[in-house]
């Protein structure tokens, strides 16, 4: 009798623990993490330069704050403002910044001190449009909803963050001429969330795409080019798809028939968020979901594909009904592009 008691309090014991794991220690312990993303193109060089020793450009990488001003929220509050001291040269929001407007002003005291020398942009996701019930949580976990009743004044947040130099970019284009030899002009595209059926490519790229190519695939051919798109390359390097030019993708969910459609776009890299890294990871299995249209083992990190790189953020936060991680720390993301011959 007294074995099957220690037995009890044993359970007891691994249970708690697990328990502060994974909703207090883990979903606080953030870092910065670091991409190296390996690129060439047909460009000449500098005199006397076979390769770049330095970065041609950095960005810092941020994602999926669900920011509140609990404990959490003052935790990741203070990491995303200790980031001011990067020097980079971009900075990307790929959503789900708050999940209410009360919480805007909060959000703009944490994102104003952030520094980037040639840009700071946005894209909203699901949770940035819309103020979700916990029954509307409980039932999009069996069946995905495309609208919720209450909606956030995603106009009035997107001015704020204008107003600390953060542009958001709802199925717009930014072309940037930084004026360097290394690197002719950058394409920034931002696309609304997919998962909402707010995302509009043809809009998207209205201003920068050829005529020719604004056509976009219909959903019939998906399945017959998907093994052809998301074909892992051997070697970490991509060539960029349009000589002198970088074209560059942020989107809130990296949703498999968007990315599809963007390849058919020539992009060259997609900087994506959402998936919290599956926000549950298992030692060699990884994420257990994804949390939109794509395979598990691209829920987070680099991948070289055929015609792209994909980079997709763990991201700082969970949404206010999933309030854990577990193997699953989350993270802002240091990215540099280096160019090789």
């Amino acid at each position: 009798m007294q074995w099957i008691i220690y037995m009890c309090m044993a359970i007891v014991a691994v249970l708690a623990v697990l328990y502060l794991y994974a909703f207090k220690y883990e979903p606080a312990n953030f870092k910065l993490s670091e991409a190296d993303i390996f690129i060439k193109d047909n460009l000449k060089f500098k005199a006397g330069k076979n390769k770049s020793d330095k970065p041609i450009l950095t960005f810092l990488h941020l994602s999926d704050f669900h920011l509140r001003k609990n404990s959490k929220g003052k935790k990741l509050f203070k990491f995303v403002r200790s980031l001011s001291k990067l020097n980079v040269d971009f900075i990307f929001i790929t959503g789900d910044l708050t999940e209410d407007d009360k919480n805007i002003e909060y959000l703009i005291s944490m994102l104003s001190p952030l520094k980037a020398k040639y840009g700071k942009y946005a894209v909203f996701g699901v949770h940035d449009h819309y103020n979700k019930a916990l029954a509307e949580f409980i039932r999009n976990m069996f069946k995905r909803k495309r609208r919720y009743k209450k909606e956030n004044d995603v106009t009035h947040m997107a001015k704020r963050l204008k107003d600390i130099g953060i542009e958001v970019l709802r199925n717009e284009s930014r072309r940037i001429d930084i004026g360097s030899y290394d690197i002719g002009d950058i394409e920034i595209i931002g696309l609304d969330d997919p998962i909402i059926n707010k995302i509009d490519i043809g809009k998207a790229f209205s201003h920068i795409d050829h005529a020719d190519r604004l056509k976009l695939l219909k959903k019939s051919d998906y399945k017959n080019i998907y093994k052809n798109i998301f074909r892992l390359k051997e070697e970490k390097i991509h060539k960029i798809n349009n000589r002198g030019k970088l074209r560059i993708v942020l989107m809130h969910t990296p949703d498999t028939d968007s990315i599809i459609n963007l390849a058919h776009k020539e992009v060259d890299i997609i900087f994506g968020g959402h998936t919290h890294g599956g926000q549950v990871r298992l030692p060699l299995v990884g994420a257990v979901v994804s949390g939109c249209k794509i395979k598990t083992r691209f829920a987070s990190g680099l991948f070289y594909f055929k015609k792209f790189v994909l980079y997709v953020t763990r991201g700082l936060g969970e949404g206010r009904y999933s309030q854990f991680r577990f193997y699953c720390q989350p993270e802002a993301s240091l990215v540099k592009i280096y160019r090789v011959k």
